[in-house]
């Protein structure tokens, strides 16, 4: 199609769930076409869910549906109807939504994807699947897919998504929150790509988010949504200025941003060093390479961000630190005890005194109630009583903000936010001397971000444990602590006081790393890539 030829159009779009008191979509409308874009910009449960199943053809059963849908050129048709599209549409979903069968390799359910929307063969969707990542920039080769989804990063799943939209040559691209879960580098170069790919092909953008990097570049118009309601759409500039809604106001004011200022005193670290770690060597056969000998010392009630993307070899630090695995050169000393010479039931031992939240969805048992969850660390290294243990539990749970939800309930009935809240408690009941913060806000929309960032200052103001804190952001870093070290190859290349790297970063991962989560001016220019 032509650019500005219309691509679809909806009209008074509503979609409610059955015992729903309000509907999750209320008479929503939007025109688009050839080669535009839109991001649909809301947090959870905002009604963007619900718009993105509705375009996808994934609606369910029990979704009352009404309003109109128009698909290229064809007539309005009642959108609770499936229709065979008169356009071609690829969905674009995040590489951690498990979109992938877990037993077969990702090349193959990619090119069978391919080859059904082409109507081809699956040998030659395969060829369309190279031809694409060698055009894209920084993509790796078509042998990395052809592994199952157990063996992939997400980072390599995602040039994989985008390979496979790219080869369907679609007219209209239903990108479902598909960066959410990667870290900044990651997005700000996918967004480059995708931008470049919509430039080439002429298709039309839907992209559904609850973050903010995605509406300041890739430009185009920003539908706010809330409550199943379009607060108000335009351009990201003015979206970000002070005439905006005071909803988008607030989600605007949500995004973390860097400061060139000296931090004030977070409060000074108290007595003997917590832990101490002495020449170690991360890299994974010592004899290739040259040794590092790593040492570095965290005092208790400080603060250490290990910066770096995937594969960098932080978690790798923070592993042969809690003694999980045992680094083949250096020692270890934790709380005045060495981890080298412990046993493992020793080490399990004092470990007890270390709490870990993280990104990570599996993080807490899915079968355990929260009560439970909570109580775990109570019961099991405490003599405490029933009303004892309720006590300190109700406790934490008011300070996260989950009091009010009903104890009973299973972890895998919470959403996602909730979960990261639940950790926080789980940790607060534990007393720990050391937390170990694993990319904590990853895949949260605005808003709860925001809320995390206020829990975890809590915690940490309440209970002065020591925190050494994972990622690839730099925001979450500067939130979190003053002092940093960057990770490169299993290796750290830079160190110092984090406001010192902003203002002159010495190494080229450290200016990536910095450039990727600064974003456009948006008061002064438009938004871009």
């Amino acid at each position: 199609m032509s650019d500005g030829a219309p691509i679809f159009e909806l009209a008074e779009l509503s979609v409610s769930r059955p015992g729903a008191v309000l509907p999750e979509l209320d008479r929503f409308s939007l025109l688009l076409g050839a080669g535009e874009s839109v991001v649909v910009l809301g947090e959870a449960g905002s009604g963007k869910e619900a718009l993105m199943r509705v375009l996808g053809g994934f609606t369910e059963k029990s979704d009352a549906i009404s309003g109109t849908i128009r698909l290229g050129n064809g007539e309005p048709r009642p959108a609770a109807r499936r229709l065979r599209p008169a356009i071609r549409i690829a969905y674009l979903p995040s590489p951690l939504a498990q979109p992938f069968a877990p037993h077969a390799t990702v090349l193959s359910q990619l090119s069978r994807v391919v080859a059904r929307k082409l109507g081809s063969p699956q040998e030659s969707a395969q060829e369309e699947l190279r031809l694409a990542l060698e055009r894209m920039d920084g993509a790796p080769p078509l042998s990395s897919l052809n592994k199952k989804p157990a063996e992939l990063n997400p980072v390599t799943m995602a040039w994989g998504l985008l390979a496979a939209v790219s080869a369907q040559t679609p007219d209209l691209v239903l990108a479902d929150h598909p960066l959410a879960d990667l870290g900044p580098t990651s997005v700000r170069m996918l967004l480059g790509v995708l931008a470049a790919e919509q430039k080439r092909l002429g298709f039309a953008l839907v992209y559904a988010t609850g973050g903010l990097q995605p509406a300041t570049r890739l430009g185009g118009r920003v539908v706010v949504i809330r409550e199943g309601r379009v607060v108000e759409e335009g351009d990201a500039v003015r979206l970000a200025s002070g005439h905006a809604h005071a909803y988008t106001r607030t989600l605007y004011r949500a995004l973390p941003q860097l400061s060139l200022d000296r931090p004030k005193a977070r409060g000074a670290p108290r007595g003997q060093p917590l832990l101490q770690v002495h020449g170690l060597d991360l890299l994974a056969d010592p004899k290739r390479g040259t040794r590092q000998g790593l040492t570095f010392e965290l005092r208790r009630g400080a603060s250490l961000a290990l910066i770096g993307e995937e594969g960098s070899g932080r978690r790798a630090l923070v592993r042969a630190v809690l003694g999980l695995d045992r680094a083949p050169v250096g020692r270890v000393v934790f709380d005045a005890v060495d981890l080298n010479i412990l046993s493992q039931t020793m080490t399990s031992r004092l470990r007890r005194r270390i709490a870990f939240i993280t990104g990570a969805d599996d993080a807490l048992d899915p079968r355990m109630t929260l009560w439970d969850t909570v109580d775990e660390p109570l019961r099991a290294h405490l003599d405490l009583s029933g009303d004892l243990i309720a006590g300190y539990r109700e406790g934490a749970l008011k300070r996260v903000g989950l009091a009010s939800h009903d104890g009973r309930r299973t972890v895998a009935t919470l959403s996602a936010f909730d979960r990261r809240r639940l950790q926080v408690a789980r940790a607060i009941v534990g007393a720990p001397l050391l937390v170990v913060v694993d990319e904590p806000l990853r895949g949260l929309d605005a808003f709860a971000q925001t809320i995390m960032r206020e829990v975890l200052t809590d915690f940490r103001t309440h209970q002065e444990p020591a925190f050494l804190v994972v990622t690839s952001d730099f925001t979450v870093a500067q939130a979190r602590a003053d002092e940093a070290m960057v990770f490169k190859d299993r290796k750290v290349v830079e160190r110092g006081a984090i406001v010192d790297m902003l203002r002159a970063p010495k190494e080229k991962v450290t200016r990536r790393l910095i450039e990727a989560v600064t974003l456009p001016d948006l008061s002064r220019a438009p938004a871009s890539v």
